[in-house]
Order: C-alpha cells, then sequence, then structure tokens
C-alpha cells in the first residue's frame, strides 16, 4: 500500500512512517507532540533523545559526566572514544555549565552514542554546530541511518531537513505534507543550445521595496521554501518571482544545475559532494555561510555525468 504525502497530525505521519527516518520543519507545539509520540512508540527499543532543554549537569565535567552516562548505557562504547569522535578532546575537563553552544550540542551527540540506539530524536539537531563540527553531526546520524537505525528530527528549517537521510516534511495549514525531492523530467537530456548567441539575463529580486538585478554570478542557489522562491547572495536571501523551472532554464546556460526539486545551485560554487547515507547526498558551498545543500538521489548520477566527476 502506498503511503500518504500529507498528514493531519504528526502522529499519524509518525505511525505511519514508523519504519522510516523523517524530518519536520514543524512548529513548537507539533515538535513536543512528536517527542512525546517516539517516547511512547518506540519504548521497547533502545532509543537517544536530544531536545533544546537538554543542558546536562552543570557541575561535572564533560569527561564526568559522560563516563556517567557510559555505566547507565551499559554499552560498548567508551565515553572517551565519544569525546575523541565529537572533537570534545579539549574540553574533556571544562563543567559542563562553561560549554559554548556548540559544544553543549555536540555532548548531546556524544551522549546519545554511548547508547547505540535504535532510534534517534533530535530537536534542530544542526542549529548550534557550526560548518567546522557539522561534518562530525552528520558523519554519525550517517552511521546510525545505514546500520538500520530511525532517525527523527523536528524543528530545523526545510533545507537542513532535506540534508538529512529520510523524508522530510514540512508543516503547512495545520498539516504535514512531504517534501518532493524528484525534479520533472529527471531523464530529459540536458539541454542544448546552437550557436554562441549573446543573451543577457540578469535574475530580479526585491528588498525593501527596490527591485534588485544580481549577475548570475553572483548567486550562490536558489531555493524554494513554502512556494516561495529566494536567490541566496553573500549570505542573503531576495525574493525572486520567476518560477524554478523559469529560473532553471535561464541559470543552466551560466553553469547552474537543479539538484533537487527545491534547489538550483551554482556549480562554480560547489566545494564538496558528499554521501550522507549509501542513498543521501548533499552539497557543501564555498558562499558565505558555507551552505549545505541537498543533492537528489535521481539528481547524483546525473551531475556526476554531465560534470564528468568520478
Amino acid at each position: 500500500m502506498d503511503q500518504r504525502s500529507s498528514y493531519d497530525t504528526v502522529e499519524d505521519l509518525l505511525a505511519d512512517r514508523s519504519d522510516e527516518s523523517v524530518h519536520l520543519e514543524c512548529s513548537r507545539e507539533t515538535v513536543d507532540r512528536a517527542v512525546r509520540f517516539v517516547h511512547e512508540r518506540y519504548a521497547r527499543r533502545r532509543c537517544a533523545f536530544y531536545v533544546s532543554t537538554d543542558r546536562g549537569f552543570d557541575r561535572e565535567t564533560v569527561h564526568s559526566y559522560l563516563k556517567l552516562f557510559a555505566r547507565l548505557a551499559g554499552g560498548t562504547v567508551d565515553p572517551n572514544d565519544a569525546i575523541a569522535h565529537f572533537g570534545l578532546a579539549p574540553a574533556a575537563r571544562t563543567k559542563v555549565g562553561q560549554l559554548t553552544p556548540e559544544q553543549h550540542a555536540l555532548l548531546n551527540f556524544a551522549r546519545m552514542s554511548l547508547f547505540e540506539p535504535e532510534v534517534v530524536f533530535c530537536e534542530r539537531p544542526l542549529a548550534d554546530v557550526t560548518p567546522a563540527t557539522r561534518e562530525l553531526v552528520t558523519a554519525w546520524m550517517g552511521e546510525v541511518a545505514d546500520a538500520g537505525g530511525i532517525l527523527i528530527t523536528a524543528g530545523e528549517p526545510l533545507r537542513e531537513a532535506l540534508l538529512m537521510p529520510g523524508t522530510a516534511f514540512f508543516e503547512e495549514d495545520g498539516r504535514l505534507h512531504e517534501a518532493q525531492t524528484a525534479v520533472d523530467g529527471d531523464a530529459d537530456e540536458a539541454a542544448t543550445y546552437a550557436g554562441d548567441e549573446v543573451r543577457v539575463f540578469k535574475v530580479p529580486t526585491r528588498s525593501e521595496g527596490a527591485t534588485i538585478l544580481f549577475d548570475p554570478r553572483e548567486i550562490d542557489f536558489v531555493e524554494s521554501v513554502n512556494r516561495a522562491n529566494f536567490a541566496s547572495v553573500r549570505g542573503e536571501l531576495y525574493p525572486v518571482n520567476m518560477t524554478l523551472d523559469e529560473l532553471e532554464a535561464e541559470l543552466e546556460r551560466y553553469g547552474f544545475f537543479r539538484c533537487h526539486r527545491s534547489y538550483i545551485v551554482n556549480v562554480q560554487k560547489v566545494t564538496r559532494v558528499e554521501g550522507f547515507t549509501r542513498n543521501s547526498f548533499n552539497l557543501t558551498l564555498a558562499d558565505a555561510k558555507q551552505s549545505q545543500i541537498p543533492l537528489a538521489k535521481g539528481r547524483a548520477e546525473a551531475m556526476r555525468e554531465r560534470y564528468g566527476w568520478k
């Protein structure tokens, strides 16, 4: 039986997709309902949770805190290995109350890893990590998924949700809708252009009541969020009235690629192509925020072929 693409409640969604990894762009209320449902649904399985209120025990050091949870977990993961894996060695003797937000986030992931979880629930897992440490987090999550584990994240913006291994959903008008990743015409060959005709094209955007025309080379990527399109330029998002299909047709000749149903990327800005899991990919850009953009499974091979990447 085919699964639905939209749901009236988060409970319906999580029940229907109970054997899958799912990622939710949703409200605070929906996050709270999701974590309660996961607690009940997977009570008999090894679970690990990370929510925004998890701040640890202020007077414990990183090492003593993880040593305590290693005893509670009773697993095979050594707390020193968890400290090393998540880059916490320089802070091992630091009290939890003195950690930075990023170190707090990494501490929570290290804590979860001690339980060797089958099910992981995270609220905004990438919110406090920087590009320098994000790979530590995504690599661990990818390992969980590849081992057959279930990842459930909630509260992230859709762009972050789409980076996760699994299926992303967004909340709109009280319902949760699947974010489609397929691109119409995936099987079509790349467009060809006859001759060396000269064409001028600027991407028209809006900012504070004015129209700003961007040279395509200034644009890092274009994204579609909640039925609105935005061009990312030097870390700022500018509204664009053109559709993604219209933009794709114009931008393709300037080195842009439709990497996902919701994204068109300037390939000149791509610095890394990574496999998050066996079937999940992302692109890291050399832009102001070192953005990560989802690469749909069906588009990965097309991108390799077009640009001769191995």
